[in-house]
């Protein structure tokens, strides 16, 4: 499944779940239609710069000859920061917003106060604010993903099937692969909707040249960035491109210049991310 959406990868490291008490790490992809994908998993001895960068490096060998993520989203480990800025240059690497309000939360105090303050500018803002911050972020490709939640919810989807916390690793691939192969199932049925339904508030001239050919989420955002344009003109505000920075989606001021040409909006200009319904590679 990663190699036809090697285009973001999620990851986060849970414990409890072996018998030998290591850590196990997720990755996680997601598809177009927003579904997420187990994309393998890593039980690492120590949570080390070398233990991360070992398992990212196995895990760009699955690519082969296929594109490398493009986006990865993590928490703020710095071995693991270190590891993936290593592993894979050209990514985008941006930070998880839930693990940042978790570690505000240990220093909040019921009110705002000086030392809370200084701890978010100092911490987390001065260094890592344009992987997180939303301003910053509607500049960067996300792809709309901006906490590792995802892998959170693999986690319990798969601690479901657990034994306990005494699992050996045999179990442990046994039972990921149970998983995985229900997920491949339920992500195929999502990619024959797209290819085959159409919502009435999709069903506007200016995307015809994209219905049936790009996913149902993508077209949902379309039509939110559409209801933009009309505001946008009468205010006399500029488009900042952001759904164009940040999902590869045409923003509204492209969209206000299809709307005045009357030109369908052409496929081309959709993310190739969007275009994906079904599980054919991608080669780089």
């Amino acid at each position: 499944m990663w190699h036809a959406f090697p285009h973001l990868l999620l990851m986060d490291t849970t414990y409890n779940t072996n018998m030998y008490k290591w850590p196990f790490v997720q990755y996680i992809g997601v598809t177009s239609t927003s579904k997420s994908f187990c994309i393998t998993h890593a039980v690492l001895l120590r949570e080390r710069h070398k233990d991360f960068t070992w398992a990212l490096e196995r895990l760009k060998g699955m690519l082969e000859d296929y594109i490398e993520p493009r986006v990865i989203v993590t928490d703020r480990d710095s071995a693991l920061m270190i590891a993936c800025k290593q592993v894979f240059p050209n990514a985008t690497r941006n930070l998880c917003r839930w693990h940042i309000r978790e570690n505000i939360k240990k220093k909040w105090k019921g009110i705002y106060d000086s030392e809370v303050w200084d701890y978010i500018h100092d911490s987390w803002l001065v260094r890592d604010k344009e992987k997180f911050v939303s301003c910053w972020m509607a500049d960067r490709l996300n792809f709309g993903e901006t906490t590792t939640n995802r892998v959170k919810s693999q986690h319990a989807n798969l601690k479901r099937h657990f034994n306990g916390a005494n699992n050996t690793l045999h179990t442990l691939a046994a039972y990921a692969l149970v998983v995985i192969e229900a997920q491949k199932v339920q992500i195929s049925v999502t990619f024959e909707h797209s290819r085959i339904k159409l919502k009435k508030d999709h069903n506007l001239q200016v995307f015809y040249r994209l219905h049936y050919k790009v996913s149902t989420k993508a077209l949902t955002l379309l039509e939110k960035e559409y209801g933009k344009v009309e505001k946008m003109t009468k205010s006399g505000h500029s488009c900042r491109h952001q759904l164009r920075k940040s999902m590869g989606l045409p923003c509204a001021c492209e969209l206000e210049q299809h709307l005045n040409t009357s030109v369908h909006i052409p496929l081309k200009s959709i993310d190739p991310f969007w275009r994906k319904l079904d599980f054919d590679l991608v080669v780089a």
